[in-house]
């Protein structure tokens, strides 16, 4: 590492948890998303819940511009609203403006259900805002909810999904449970029906009941206990789905995006003696058939080095992936280490030990880019800087909605993809020198 880097990094091997993860700089850029952006993402998938941001002008006006976006986009519905605290309110508290707005939106919009959204400022003066919804609640038809969002107890926008998730628990009702039926938690993304495990389930008759939060209203969260059983593909729907088998007995099943061929195949496994299913032959087909592209991805990049920055895998679930493949890690970046992680010790016993680093913290990283030498760079960075050095560059945010083996063969064309692409660049570099 270069003289330019204020602090030496520990390797994989030496960080034990997250105070063993140091940071290249002080100064972040471009810093991590607050839970904020978490919530946002989350609820404006829910068509008939207003959520209602309380803090300062700042907050509230990123929440609502975040949301214009995504509704222009087609991705979401903008039912942000916002109340912004006057600096007597900071002072005093803001309850009265509170109950005044929450009284407004129940008359105004009539919506089904509305979640508040607290910020920094709010929890930093200490006001008890679920006191508030909770006298309110009987002087309102919406049902009421709170989510906090403080971004000074954590590092990323992950716990405002889990909150907003664990959150539409309460608008849940006990219900008759319908044998063949399973609800999907966590997926945020559209086209869930063309996914390989939706597919796989309708093609076995398994009704889906529901996918939280990316088709839902309501109405339709309150029928969710008809479920036998949840199929949880996001981490951050785990305490959701907790919450539902404490509460109404619900069952789940946890099938993450998995970067392992056994990892998946034992999803499936789960799921066909959960269910009674009969997917074996099905199952078996699609891991061979991922196998072959995942071979020809190895034989393409065996010997190659990365920088790894974030995909929509787990930090470590997708670098003992890449390992797999014969890639070669130099630097992870993360913002946390699992305590009981087999992917960690996967990448380990492939004979690597990357260096550990905070993510989104890329400004001062580009400094080592010239010492570091990686063939690619795997997640968020400006391409154009990356060209400069001949990296290749791997964004895998499209397989972001991918359940299944799908995740494994389109990540492998993905890579596959990038290289191709930075050889013909260097190619044309090449000839242009020599001319």
């Amino acid at each position: 590492m270069n003289s330019n880097s204020l602090i030496d990094l520990k390797r994989l091997s030496q960080v034990k948890d997250k105070k063993d993860i140091r940071k290249l700089s002080y100064a972040q850029f471009p810093g991590t998303h607050c839970p904020l952006f978490g919530v946002a993402l989350t609820a404006s998938l829910v068509e008939d819940m207003k959520v209602l941001v309380v803090g300062t002008e700042e907050c509230t006006y990123y929440t609502k511009m975040f949301a214009i976006g995504r509704e222009r986009a087609g991705e979401a519905t903008d039912n942000i609203l916002s109340l912004v605290m006057e600096q007597d309110e900071v002072v005093f508290g803001a309850t009265e403006a509170l109950q005044d707005a929450l009284s407004c939106i129940d008359r105004e919009y009539k919506p089904e259900a509305v979640l508040v959204v607290t910020t920094c400022v709010p929890e930093i003066t200490g006001e008890d805002y679920n006191a508030v919804i909770q006298s309110m609640q009987p002087n309102v038809n919406a049902k009421l909810m709170c989510v906090k969002t403080e971004h000074f107890k954590c590092s990323n926008h992950l716990p405002g999904i889990e909150r907003t998730l664990e959150a539409l628990a309460d608008l849940m009702e006990k219900r008759q449970v319908k044998a063949k039926t399973v609800n999907i938690l966590g997926h945020r993304h559209k086209g869930i029906e063309k996914t390989e495990l939706f597919l796989i389930l309708t093609a076995e008759d398994i009704t889906i009941n529901l996918s939280i939060p990316s088709k839902c209203t309501v109405e339709l969260l309150k029928g969710a206990t008809s479920a036998e059983l949840n199929i949880v593909t996001d981490s951050t729907a785990l305490p959701l789905a907790r919450k539902m088998k404490d509460r109404f007995g619900t069952d789940f099943v946890y099938f993450g995006k998995y970067g392992s061929l056994q990892r998946i195949s034992d999803s499936y496994g789960q799921l066909s003696f959960k269910l009674g299913l009969k997917i074996e032959n099905r199952v078996d087909e699609l891991r061979k058939r991922t196998q072959a592209v995942l071979l020809k991805c190895k034989n393409q990049l065996s010997g190659k080095s990365f920088i790894y920055g974030n995909t929509p895998f787990a930090a470590f679930e997708a670098c003992a992936l890449f390992c797999s493949l014969g890639m070669k890690p130099l630097l992870i970046q993360t913002n946390d280490i699992p305590s009981d992680s087999e992917c960690i010790a996967e990448i380990l016993q492939y004979g690597y030990d990357p260096l550990i680093t905070e993510v989104a913290n890329i400004a001062p990283l580009r400094k080592l880019y010239a010492d570091f030498r990686p063939d690619f760079y795997i997640g968020h960075e400006y391409p154009h800087i990356l060209a400069d050095y001949g990296i290749a560059h791997a964004v895998l945010d499209a397989v972001a909605g991918r359940l299944g083996f799908e995740l494994l063969e389109m990540t492998a064309g993905m890579l596959m993809q990038a290289h191709a692409k930075i050889r013909e660049v260097n190619v044309k570099e090449a000839k242009h020198a020599v001319t």
